[in-house]
C-alpha cells in the first residue's frame, strides 16, 4: 500500500476498494457546532471490493476490510471525526459485533463508549485511546466508536469486521454525537462533555491495551498480514461461541 499525503490518494495495487465520500452535510447531527458548508468533504471510506487471490479467505469467514482516510482540519472548533456508530448484535450473543482497528498513518484518537443497555442513553464506560501507527486495537462488543484527527496532517486507518454487522448511527445521531467532543479551546486541545447524556462516566485515557478486552490478537503485526496468515485468530469477529470465549459473558451483558 502507498499513501500520497499531498494528493490524498491511496494505492492498494491489485486489492481494489471503492472510495466513498462522507460530506459535512451528513455530519451535521453529530457535530459540536454544525457550521460547515454542506458541500465540504469531511472524510473518505474505502470499501473492499476485490481482495484478489486472498478473496476466498474473506468469503469463507464472511469478513471484510475497509479504510478510513481523514484530512486534517476542524468544523468550527471541533477536530475532524468520523460519524460514529454501534454495531448490530451477533445472533445468540445479544451484543454488537466486535471489530479490530489498525492505525496506518498520522495521529488519531479512538473514542469508545458503551451503553448500559440497548435502549438507554446512559453509559458505563468511555475511553479515549491515542492510536499508534502500526498497532491495532480490538473494539469489544457493545462499544460505539469514533475516530478523531486532532493533528495538522492526514490520518489513515483500517478496520476488519463481519459483513453481517449492520452499522447503527441512530443512537449517536439522537444524542448529537458521542458523550465527549474533542475541540480546540484557547489554543489548546480540550475534551468537552456532551450535556445530552444524562449519565456518562468520566472519560478514561487508555495507553496500554495489555490484559484488557481491547488487546488485539497480534499486537504490532499488520492487521492484514495477521488475518491472512491465520484467519482463525479472528473468529471472535463473527462466531458467537468464539466471541463469548474471547470477551466472557459478563462483558457481553448476557
Amino acid at each position: 500500500m502507498r499513501f500520497d499525503t499531498e494528493a490524498m490518494e491511496v494505492d492498494t495495487g491489485c486489492i481494489r476498494f471503492t472510495r466513498d465520500t462522507r460530506y459535512r452535510s451528513e455530519m451535521q447531527p453529530v457535530l459540536y457546532s454544525p457550521v460547515a458548508p454542506a458541500e465540504s468533504i469531511h472524510y473518505w471510506n474505502f470499501r473492499l471490493d476485490d481482495a484478489g487471490d486472498i478473496g476466498p479467505i474473506f468469503d469463507q469467514f464472511r469478513l471484510t476490510y475497509s479504510l478510513v482516510l481523514m484530512p486534517p482540519g476542524k468544523v468550527g472548533v471541533e477536530y475532524v471525526k468520523t460519524h460514529g456508530h454501534y454495531h448490530s448484535a451477533i445472533p445468540g450473543v445479544h451484543a454488537g459485533y466486535p471489530e479490530v482497528y489498525t492505525h496506518l498513518y498520522g495521529s488519531l484518537y479512538l473514542l469508545l463508549q458503551r451503553r448500559k443497555d440497548a435502549l438507554s442513553d446512559q453509559l458505563d464506560d468511555c475511553v479515549l485511546y491515542p492510536m499508534i501507527p502500526g498497532q491495532s486495537i480490538t473494539i469489544p462488543p457493545g462499544y460505539a466508536h469514533i475516530v478523531i484527527n486532532p493533528s495538522n496532517q492526514p490520518g489513515l486507518m483500517a478496520g476488519l469486521y463481519s459483513r453481517d454487522s449492520i452499522h447503527d448511527y441512530k443512537p449517536v445521531d439522537e444524542m448529537a454525537g458521542a458523550a465527549y467532543y474533542v475541540i480546540e479551546q484557547n489554543g489548546q486541545e480540550t475534551i468537552i462533555a456532551n450535556p445530552r447524556y444524562t449519565q456518562a462516566p468520566p472519560i478514561r485515557l487508555m495507553t496500554d491495551l495489555g490484559g484488557t478486552a481491547f488487546a488485539p490478537p497480534e499486537p504490532g503485526i499488520p492487521l492484514w498480514q495477521s488475518f491472512v496468515c491465520d484467519p482463525t485468530r479472528y473468529a471472535f469477529l463473527f462466531d458467537p461461541h468464539a466471541c463469548k470465549n474471547q470477551f466472557g459473558t459478563q462483558d457481553l451483558r448476557l
